[in-house]
């Protein structure tokens, strides 16, 4: 019984992902994910400058690098869709092996 529930929210939480993530292409563009990841460098920034001028507790600082961290993969995240992006608009590569015939002389 309890498996059963487990793999029913399993399912629930894969759909909900499938259902955001189409949201987020449908409704993000490539300047609103600018936005987002330069405000969230600048909060970062601010937060590890106010760091370096306070005694901050030790979790504090962890938690601001995680932030950091979070910010960063959502730029990396967001430079790998922008390069599919790119990849999808370049014409396709023709096969660079091209058939040699080697003729032999004759003695």
């Amino acid at each position: 019984m309890e498996g059963r529930r487990v793999e029913k929210g399993v399912e629930v939480a894969k759909r909900l992902e499938r259902h955001i993530e189409e949201i987020a292409t449908k409704v993000t563009t490539k300047e609103t994910m600018t936005h987002f990841v330069n405000a969230g460098m600048e909060i970062v920034q601010a937060a590890n400058s106010a760091m370096k001028q306070m005694d901050v507790p030790e979790e504090t600082k962890v938690r601001i690098h995680r932030a950091e961290k979070e910010v960063l993969l959502a730029a990396r995240s967001f430079i790998d869709a922008i390069l599919v992006e790119v990849d999808k608009e370049m014409p396709k590569k023709k096969s660079e092996f091209k058939k040699v015939e080697i003729k032999r002389k004759s003695k």
